[in-house]
């Protein structure tokens, strides 16, 4: 079940709202610009399964998500880390970075904790099958797999071309609790 905690930046100690209702979700969420709702996942998809291979399987779904939301390319990011090894990917998506152009998150399998820093705040979103976000360009965000990572998710982008992502100065994500920490 998808879950959102709201902290103040100051405290990450201490959420200022815990909302486990989607309407409460998405209505948190569109008060700050982001866009929050749910579609089934159309395709069987496995984490950890190669990127190409996920993107082959879901393109019917990648397609229309990319027509109906006007965006110009997509990337597929699958990690599943039973053992927790840690891996580069779970790495690098921990760190607060933000983007250019506008972006969509859609998770495909699997789970993790997107928190966006907006403002002095901090969303942290418990994202699951099925959860889709729309976030406004430069959104600062991080992702936690938790220890053992397991999670399928396509990126869809306004832009021509994957773009890259850009670490963000001061970098708060140390400081709130991980997924496993929720």
């Amino acid at each position: 079940m998808s879950s959102l905690t709201v902290y103040h930046q100051s405290s990450p100690e201490y959420p200022n709202k815990l909302l486990t209702h989607i309407e409460d979700i998405a209505s948190t969420l569109a008060a700050v610009g982001v866009q929050f709702s749910q579609i089934p996942v159309q395709q069987a998809v496995t984490a950890g399964t190669a990127s190409a291979e996920l993107m082959a399987a879901s393109s019917a779904q990648i397609d229309q998500l990319m027509t109906t939301s006007g965006y110009a390319s997509a990337e597929v990011l699958s990690l599943c880390d039973e053992r927790g090894e840690g891996s580069e990917l779970a790495r690098a998506l921990r760190e607060e970075q933000s983007c250019q152009p506008a972006h969509l998150h859609y998770y495909l399998a699997g789970r993790g904790l997107l928190a966006l820093h907006i403002g002095e705040y901090v969303y942290s979103l418990l994202c699951e099958k099925g959860d889709l976000l729309q976030l406004p360009a430069a959104t600062a965000h991080w992702f936690d797999g938790g220890e053992h990572p397991r999670f399928a998710l396509v990126r869809l982008f306004d832009s021509p071309q994957v773009p890259g992502f850009v670490p963000v100065e001061g970098d708060f994500a140390a400081a709130f609790a991980g997924l496993d920490g929720c």
